[in-house]
């Protein structure tokens, strides 16, 4: 406490004293009622004067802080299909209502699905499970406290990350209740089917089909794809405790143009006792065309097969290289033509161009006749000086006409063309700049326009293919070249489509990926609109029953979900700008709980989880061991903690107190004295 403060506390007292004194000693009868009224007195003046100053004290709280016990419970379907829902409620109670647990502990208890809640009812009913984000998501809430976690779960989980590899991030002891036993079931399992969206008519596609079994024993099954009521492929697999897996490829011939559906099944095994699993559902689209584009050269160059690698990419997408003749012969196959390098040869095909109004990627190079060129057409022209020229290039950030924000060519290799400036007499739009020695020269090296309602590119130098190559080497792959391509054909190519209006959906959704149908709107210019207002319709097939839902804006695309609906068939409808465009579907969504393809506990993923986070595995049966352990390990313990408060005297209620009470008393004995 301060010198200064003390200094006021005696002063205080010393003049309580002086004015207790002053009134009832002071030529006073000096008797004990004289001398108790002024005993009175002071303790009300000077009770009065220290609440005035109001001097500040410390005292000291000690606190003991138990460590939390997270009880985390699975609450999802797998744990009723499994028969374990009540051994779940009888662990959770057991460590709920144990007085020792209570004692050390202070016990908080989650349940989780494909999310964690806390204090909420079981009932089991969770249609997904994320053990890793649950676990996450509880260390957050202790990441200061010693707060180990038991997991009471079947170790079975359908969406999130590996929970048994991140488990070793985890900084809390985890202890795993298995729900389940050791013994594995014998089970077949169509584990995954993976196929590609669209195929070609006439076509045979592949499908691979992952299967596997749980067993000691050898079995035999037959796998079936079934497609309107009738077998198109079967054949015999075996299995064994060894080789529990096995991947297939059967080709499946496509003679139907559309969306068909096909049915996987295994033949059940003996005693199996989960069938669910033994079938999977898939959809593949049916085209019956390509979009055709020529490649029209007369010169043998790496960028042909650079250019028809990275445009084909997209399987709607064939691309032809040819010479101006063979173009010619076959021209109505295409609707895109791209020019490598023209000369004399292409004089036709520019004039069939210009007469069809087909849009066009002019590329030049050493290999050019840029007089040829420079006349056959006024949009620009090149100096022609016979030298050449490497220019490394600069995207255009600011260019417009799609987006370019994920490319930079600053560091790729340089491409050689013609040495001289270039005159553009369009208005266009410049997508990569010249640079010579990382400086840019502002002049375009690839440039787009638009005239007479067509759409045409520009490329002035060869040696593309060293781009993407350079793709390759930065990322090992040739994702990055090859998008980029990608979206300069879809603006080449924008004439062929009839809509601004695209819907992204799932033919058949099984329950295994989430029940969602995004869609993109485009402006006149079809650059994305995210500012539209777009509704889905859809209709049951068997039941007539109709919904309505808004479609929610995300970036530059619309999502909604219908995790909500009944399994069935579906017509739909997407509508954009008050119904002014529209698009059409359907799809399927099958009974499919993805919970229910489970009928043994995952133990080694626990045991692993228990082990990386040094806790320990107990079976369902072994809730006392489990007791006994949490009660006796000595990381877990209570810590004492002393809370330094400094406390003002006013907040002291005895000493109001204390005034209020002498004060009173003084006057009733004045009262009854007869002194007032």
């Amino acid at each position: 406490m301060p010198i200064q403060t003390i200094l006021y506390i005696t002063g205080s007292g010393i003049l309580a004293l002086f004015i207790a004194f002053f009134q009832y000693i002071y030529k006073s009868k000096n008797n004990r009622l004289h001398w108790c009224l002024a005993g009175l007195r002071f303790i009300a003046i000077f009770s009065l004067l220290l609440l005035v100053i109001n001097p500040e004290f410390e005292n000291n709280e000690i606190k003991i802080i138990k460590p939390v016990l997270s009880v985390v419970v699975d609450n999802s379907q797998s744990i009723k299909y499994l028969n374990k829902d009540s051994v779940a409620l009888k662990t959770v109670q057991s460590l709920v209502n144990d007085p020792r647990i209570a004692s050390k502990y202070d016990v908080k208890t989650y349940a989780f699905g494909k999310q964690i809640n806390q204090n909420s009812q079981l009932n089991f009913e969770d249609t997904q499970t994320n053990i890793s984000k649950s676990l996450q998501d509880v260390e957050s809430l202790y990441k200061s406290k010693i707060a180990p976690i038991v997991l009471i779960s079947d170790g079975n989980q359908t969406v999130g990350n590996a929970y048994e590899f991140n488990s070793n991030q985890y900084e809390q002891i985890i202890f795993s209740v298995i729900l389940g036993d050791s013994m594995y079931q014998t089970d077949l399992k169509i584990q995954q089917i993976n196929v590609n969206k669209y195929t070609y008519l006439n076509n045979k596609f592949p499908v691979e089909i992952i299967a596997s079994y749980t067993g000691n024993t050898d079995v035999q099954s037959e796998l079936k794809i079934e497609s309107l009521g009738k077998t198109i492929h079967k054949e015999r697999i075996q299995f064994s405790a060894t080789q529990n897996s096995i991947i297939l490829t059967p080709k499946i011939a496509s003679n139907r143009v559309g969306v068909q559906r096909y049915k996987v099944s295994l033949t059940p095994i003996e005693n199996e006792k989960n069938k669910k699993n033994n079938q999977k559902s898939f959809a593949i689209e049916t085209i019956d065309e390509y979009t055709k584009i020529a490649l029209i050269s007369t010169v043998s160059h790496p960028d042909l097969g650079a250019l028809k690698s990275a445009i084909e990419t997209n399987e709607q997408r064939l691309v032809k290289i040819c010479s101006p003749t063979e173009y010619l012969a076959n021209m109505d196959s295409y609707g895109l033509v791209i020019l490598y390098q023209p000369n004399q040869r292409f004089k036709t095909v520019f004039d069939r161009i210009e007469k069809r109004k087909l849009n066009s990627f002019i590329i030049g190079g050493t290999q050019t006749q840029w007089r040829f060129l420079n006349s056959i057409q006024t949009d620009f022209k090149q100096e022609v000086t016979g030298q050449s020229e490497n220019y490394q290039g600069i995207i255009n950030k600011n260019f417009n006409n799609f987006s370019v924000d994920d490319f930079n060519f600053s560091s790729h290799p340089p491409l050689g063309t013609e040495f001289g400036g270039i005159s553009i007499n369009v208005p266009y739009e410049t997508l990569v700049f010249k640079s010579i020695n990382g400086i840019s020269t502002q002049e375009p090296l690839w440039f787009t326009y638009e005239i007479n309602s067509q759409r045409k590119t520009v490329l002035l130098a060869e040696n593309i293919w060293k781009w993407r190559i350079h793709s390759f080497r930065e990322d090992q792959d040739f994702k990055t070249f090859d998008s980029f391509v990608a979206k300069l054909i879809q603006y080449l190519n924008i004439k062929n489509q009839n809509t601004r209006l695209v819907v992204n959906y799932e033919s058949i959704y099984d329950g295994s990926q989430p029940l969602n149908i995004s869609a993109q709107f485009f402006d006149k210019n079809y650059e994305p609109n995210g500012n539209a207002q777009l509704l889905i319709k859809l209709k049951n097939k068997t039941t007539e029953l109709q919904y309505e839902f808004p479609m929610i804006a995300i970036q530059n695309s619309y999502v909604v979900n219908l995790s909500a609906l009944e399994a069935g068939n579906y017509s739909f409808e997407v509508s954009a700008d008050n119904g002014k465009h529209r698009s059409f579907g359907a799809i399927e969504i099958l009974d499919f709980n993805i919970e229910q393809q489970f009928i043994n506990a995952n133990v080694q993923k626990l045991q692993q989880l228990a082990i990386n986070t040094e806790g320990a595995v107990y079976f369902d049966t072994q809730r006392e061991q489990l007791i006994t352990k949490l009660v006796s390990d000595n990381r877990f313990s209570s810590i004492q903690k002393i809370i330094k408060k400094t406390v003002p005297l006013i907040a002291i209620k005895i000493w109001l107190l204390l005034l209020i009470s002498s004060l009173t008393i003084e006057w009733f004995i004045r009262k009854y004295n007869g002194l007032i």
